[in-house]
C-alpha cells in the first residue's frame, strides 16, 4: 500500500497498481480533457477512441481499488470540441464506466464561468450549422455495490446540502491559476463531504496543483494524489506545506 497523504509522481496507470483491491473510499478527479491543453509532459490531443481506451484502462484500475459501497466522483465537460468534431465526454465515460461494473446515481452540473465568453455562433440567425455552446463541466456520480453507506454523517449545512442534492452547483471559480484546467477547492470539498465521511480515503489520479489534497486536509480525510508532470507535484507539495504551516500556527 502507499503511504497516505502524499503526492505520487509518475503515470497513475503504473501508480495504481501499488493500491490494493477495495482500499479506497472515495474517488475524485478530473482527467485531462483531450482538447490540446498544454499539461506539460501529457499529450492532451490523441485520435478520440485511443482517448477512450486510455480511460478505460484507468476506471478499470479505480473499480478494482475501490471499496464496495463507496463512491467516484469523475468531472469532465458534457460537451467540448469545435464545429462538426465535437464529442460528450462525460457521456461516454460514463457508458465505459458502467460496462466495467459501475452504478450511475447522479448527474450534477457546474457552470465554469472561467470559460472565454461565446464568440462562435456558427451560421449566425439561420438554422444551417448553429453552434450549440455547452458552457457547463458535469461531475458524474458514480458508486460500486449499493448507494448507500452505513452510519452517518451531517458535515454539510443545509444549504449546501440543498444545493448539492439539487444538481445545480453554484460554486465560484477556482482563483488559484497555476494550473491550466484547475477545479475550485470548494467543489471538491462539497464532493467530499457529500459522499465521504472522516478519516476515509480519497484518490484523486489526476491531482494537478494539489486542490483535492487541500480539501481533504480541510476535511479531515486521509488522501494519495498522483501527477505525470513534476512541475504540478512541486506545486501540489508546497501548497500541502503551506497549509500545514499555517495549522500550526493556529
Amino acid at each position: 500500500m502507499l503511504e497516505l497523504n502524499k503526492i505520487y509522481q509518475g503515470d497513475c496507470l503504473k501508480v495504481m497498481k501499488q493500491i490494493p483491491d477495495k482500499s479506497v473510499d472515495l474517488i475524485v478527479t478530473s482527467p485531462p480533457y483531450n482538447l490540446g491543453i498544454d499539461y506539460g509532459c501529457y499529450k492532451d490531443k490523441i485520435e478520440i477512441n485511443e482517448y477512450y481506451n486510455w480511460c478505460k484502462c484507468w476506471l478499470e484500475e479505480l473499480y478494482r481499488i475501490l471499496k464496495d459501497n463507496c463512491r467516484f466522483a469523475l468531472i469532465h465537460y458534457l460537451s467540448c470540441g469545435k464545429s462538426e468534431n465535437r464529442f460528450a465526454p462525460l457521456m461516454s465515460l460514463n457508458c465505459i464506466a458502467e460496462k466495467i461494473g459501475f452504478k450511475h446515481h447522479g448527474l450534477a452540473i457546474w457552470y465554469d464561468i472561467t470559460l472565454t465568453k461565446l464568440t462562435a455562433w456558427g451560421s449566425w440567425l439561420s438554422s444551417s450549422a448553429p453552434y450549440i455552446n455547452s458552457p457547463f463541466e458535469g461531475i458524474d456520480i458514480l458508486y460500486k455495490g449499493n448507494w448507500k453507506r452505513d452510519g452517518e454523517t451531517n458535515e454539510l449545512n443545509k444549504e449546501e446540502f440543498m444545493m448539492a442534492c439539487s444538481g445545480i452547483w453554484k460554486i465560484a471559480p477556482e482563483k488559484n491559476r497555476n494550473h491550466p484546467a484547475p477545479f475550485p477547492k470548494d467543489l471538491a470539498k462539497l464532493i467530499i463531504k457529500l459522499l465521504s465521511k472522516k478519516n476515509d480515503l480519497v484518490l484523486d489520479l489526476f491531482i494537478g496543483s494539489g486542490t483535492t489534497a487541500i480539501a481533504c486536509m480541510q476535511t479531515n480525510r486521509n488522501f494519495i494524489g498522483i501527477e505525470l508532470e513534476p512541475k504540478y507535484v512541486d506545486i501540489a507539495n508546497k501548497r500541502i506545506a503551506d497549509f500545514k504551516q499555517q495549522l500550526s500556527l493556529v
